[in-house]
């Protein structure tokens, strides 16, 4: 499966999830599913990696993804496996450039893994989502124009990290702009 599927599919998670925003207090299981919501992001990225030296991943996805949609009601990734035919056969070609994904990467394995440490966290509900908001542009610098989601345009690492910035107090954009 082409790469920038993997950032596609990635961007549709961390979207959706970036608006569940309300309360301050987790839902009964609310964080077990984020919890493993993140493992498959972070497993997307090391997808990612494992496609890049010639291991077709797109079966594991596909299947991690529909039991996660078994186990919970994900309505962005149900709508992806019906599509999971044409996108395992499509050439989506987009050139990444390789200095500037190695950076967004570890940016986002840095988001993901804060986001962990607070999911432990009783009253951490709130930066949990504040993460995702810092976190959701910067899958869209990895891919093209987005065959899942007509209406997401391609966005530039540097409109990212602005857009992520206004989000971040000072003490986050200090530890954030080690990654950029």
């Amino acid at each position: 499966m082409e790469i920038c599927y993997y950032y596609q599919i990635l961007d549709i998670g961390i979207v959706y999830e970036k608006g569940g925003t309300g309360g301050r207090m987790w839902k009964l299981g609310e964080r077990k599913r984020l919890r493993e919501e993140l493992s498959l992001w972070r497993e997307i990225l090391d997808f990612v990696s494992m496609e890049k030296k010639g291991i077709d991943c797109s079966k594991r996805l596909f299947d991690d993804m529909d039991n996660m949609c078994r186990k919970y009601n994900l309505p962005n990734y149900e709508r992806i496996l019906k599509l999971r035919e044409a996108i395992a056969k499509d050439k989506c070609i987009f050139e990444i450039n390789k200095e500037e994904e190695t950076k967004i990467n570890n940016l986002i394995l840095g988001l993901l893994n804060d986001a962990e440490k607070y999911l432990e966290i009783f009253m951490g509900k709130k930066m949990v989502y504040r993460i995702l908001a810092i976190l959701h542009n910067f899958p869209k610098v990895m891919h093209g124009n987005n065959i899942l989601n007509g209406n997401c345009r391609p966005i530039s690492c540097q409109n990212a990290w602005t857009y992520a910035q206004g989000y971040m107090n000072d003490k986050m954009r200090e530890e954030y702009s080690k990654y950029l």
